[in-house]
């Protein structure tokens, strides 16, 4: 995390994707989806958010793209039902 820290800008602009999902997912999916986030670069680990029915995180598009971060949710084993991205506030 401090080797992370030493190659951030200050200029990073996270952005929220939230994720509705087709049904709650179990403990078994949960852990895959905790530690694929704690592994991709560009998104903020604490930022993670899983609930009943979606599941959100905040990214760095100029590091990791929605689009790979919505495929990393589903190698995870999350069925995805919509993804919208929103601005966040500076973390």
């Amino acid at each position: 995390m401090a080797d992370e820290a030493k190659n951030l800008s200050g200029a990073e602009e996270y952005v929220s994707l939230s994720v509705e999902i087709k049904e709650p997912i179990g403990p078994v999916i949960e852990k895959n989806v905790r530690e694929s986030v704690a592994k991709a670069d560009g998104v903020q680990p604490d930022s993670l958010h899983l609930s009943g029915k979606t599941i959100t995180v905040c990214y760095d598009p100029a590091r990791i793209s929605k689009e790979e971060l919505t495929d990393l949710l589903k190698q995870a084993g999350v069925e995805l039902k919509t993804a919208q991205t929103d601005r966040a506030p500076l973390l």
